[in-house]
């Protein structure tokens, strides 16, 4: 019975026998109180069940053991779905799971392929600038002013950009057919820099959609076009092609306006991954990237500067010596999390496993990251790894509730986590066959549930433990007056802690206090004093649990 202890501010107990191991209690001096378990004590706990784990090293760490002796065999209606979606995007990423690249990239740049004999001339540098600056010019001067009586009577202007468009789409329709990369990567640039002058010139949002909606298609129309520069272009043609799309990413403006579509253009260096005499092109411009988004640190500009603020007549200490410090937090934001999409899409075509474990381990925190970790870990069948990332994720995390909505709303798995990490760990569960992981989730969902569509879980816990966990009705029923015990109290914190948010369906009053799930249980299990201190403590109005059920007799009514 082995017992750990932790030289930090928070600690736990537990009691191990044989493969299962208890909390007997757990202890932080740290102030937090909206929850029994803090994040301090949550690191404490995986950290010692990674502990117990190696004592059992050979049951636990076989990612595909069965769980159970007996071959049960669980049915897998989260974990099929996830491994198809997986299975066809590995197929698209030329066998690698990928954030940002795929073959269909390929496809669109061949549209801009011209025939053969067909190609038109370039049109060289100068004249797009002179075309350019000619619309521009006669927009500016044909602004339409309109009456606003929002701002007492005054008068707007309203530019047309109609013509400025498309003379930028012609520039680029023009580059985008030509196989003179280098000098077509120019007028890209110049058409990239003129639309988001433009933009950032807009004084009202009806003008700048048009604009927008330009911006958008450029960058990505440019994207794909360099899927043809890096297949056909030689090496130095094509790294003179990429730097001009990277200068254009990384102009100030752009990062701070459009930082997706930096972002995008960015991404231009993947094309490059796949090709041994041009790979080190992306390997500059992603590294670059990395650099500019993820390394600049603040504190150290603060603390080089620190006697220099003290002179006030030093009017040097105004220079800022990185374009960081005029990206908002909502830009930096972006650029940080595609930048690291990026880098992870570049090791991967790279068979860089070095390079991905190692930008793994810097960037612990990131979601994005950690989450394509856990679906490379369930594309190679390695669950039991899988749920304890997952898991781990989890406890790490300040608000289990923000990061399950963050995995919930990705690109990798669409549509396909509607309970963010928590729905890795169910899939995982399933396809190791066990019951107590599985159940564990179900649980959760039942304890956090706010809204009807997660009630079936009372169902499939109860059918879980009784078809697959071997309980009687009569084990299954102290199981679901402990659940219920444990619903309640969720429900005093959330009283104690959250405001109520109430909205109105038809005649119905829904509180975010209410637990729908738990309202199930207490009917399904008859549970009549739970139902009354339940309704004590939320005034639902019209309570589910004690709303008369026409399978209800008159007896189990007045129960």
């Amino acid at each position: 019975m082995p017992h750990y202890s932790f030289p930090i501010s928070a600690g736990a107990c537990c009691r191990c026998t044989g493969t299962s191991w208890s909390r007997s209690r757990t202890a932080c001096t740290c102030p937090y109180q909206r929850t029994p378990y803090c994040k301090h004590i949550g690191a404490v706990l995986y950290e010692l069940r990674k502990q117990l784990i190696g004592v059992h090293d050979n049951h636990h760490n076989d990612d595909s053991a069965n769980a159970h002796d007996g071959g049960i065999a669980l049915p897998h209606t989260v974990l099929d779905p996830i491994q198809q979606h997986l299975g066809t995007r590995a197929e698209q990423g030329k066998g690698h799971l990928l954030f940002l690249w795929s073959n269909q990239l390929r496809e669109a740049a061949q549209t801009f392929c011209a025939q053969p004999g067909e190609e038109r001339p370039l049109i060289p540098l100068t004249d797009a600038q002179t075309m350019l600056a000619d619309a521009i010019r006669r927009c500016h001067e044909r602004f339409i002013c309109i009456l606003d009586n929002k701002h007492g009577n005054a008068y707007s202007k309203y530019y047309d950009y109609t013509g400025c468009i498309k003379t930028v789409q012609t520039i680029a329709d023009n580059a985008l057919q030509s196989s003179d990369y280098a000098s077509a990567c120019e007028n890209l640039r110049l058409c990239i820099h003129e639309t988001n002058a433009l933009l950032l010139s807009s004084e009202n949002d009806d003008d700048s959609e048009p604009l927008l909606t330009l911006i958008d298609d450029l960058a990505m129309r440019v994207r794909c076009y360099m899927e043809n520069v890096a297949e056909f272009a030689d090496s130095p043609t094509a790294g003179k092609a990429l730097n001009t799309i990277a200068q254009a990413a990384n102009d100030k403006d752009m990062r701070q306006c459009e930082p997706l579509n930096s972002m995008l253009l960015i991404s231009s260096a993947l094309a490059f991954a796949q090709y041994d005499d041009k790979r080190i092109w992306a390997y500059d411009v992603i590294e670059n990237a990395i650099t500019r988004n993820l390394e600049y640190s603040f504190n150290e500009e603060s603390e080089e500067s620190e006697e220099d603020d003290e002179d006030e007549d030093n009017e040097d200490t105004s220079e800022v010596d990185d374009e960081t410090d005029f990206i908002s937090d909502e830009s930096l934001h972006v650029l940080q999390l595609f930048t690291l999409m990026s880098a992870y899409d570049l090791y991967a075509l790279s068979n860089d496993d070095a390079g991905r474990e190692q930008l793994l381990k810097d960037y612990p925190e990131s979601m994005a990251l950690t989450l394509m970790n856990a679906a490379n870990m369930i594309h190679e069948g390695r669950l039991r790894s899988a749920y304890m990332l997952a898991q781990g994720f989890l406890l790490s995390s300040r608000d289990t509730e923000d990061v399950d909505i963050d995995a919930r709303h990705n690109g990798l798995l669409p549509d396909l986590l509607p309970h963010g990490w928590h729905t890795i760990m169910e899939c995982c569960a399933e396809g190791l066959n066990d019951v107590g992981l599985l159940a564990n989730v179900y649980r959760y969902y039942i304890l956090s549930c706010n809204d009807r569509s997660d009630t079936h879980y009372v169902s499939k816990l109860r059918n879980l433990l009784r078809i697959y966990g071997g309980l009687s009705a009569e084990e299954w029923h102290d199981v679901a007056d402990g659940l219920a015990r444990d619903c309640a109290r969720n429900i005093i914190d959330r009283i104690k802690y959250q405001p109520e948010i109430t909205t109105k369906g038809g005649t119905q009053r829904h509180s975010s206090w209410r637990n729908p799930a738990y309202e199930k249980l207490i009917v399904d299990e008859r549970l009549s004093d739970t139902a009354l201190t339940y309704c004590v403590m939320v005034d639902t109005r019209r309570c589910h649990c004690c709303a008369p059920s026409p399978s209800n007799t008159p007896n189990q009514q007045n129960r």
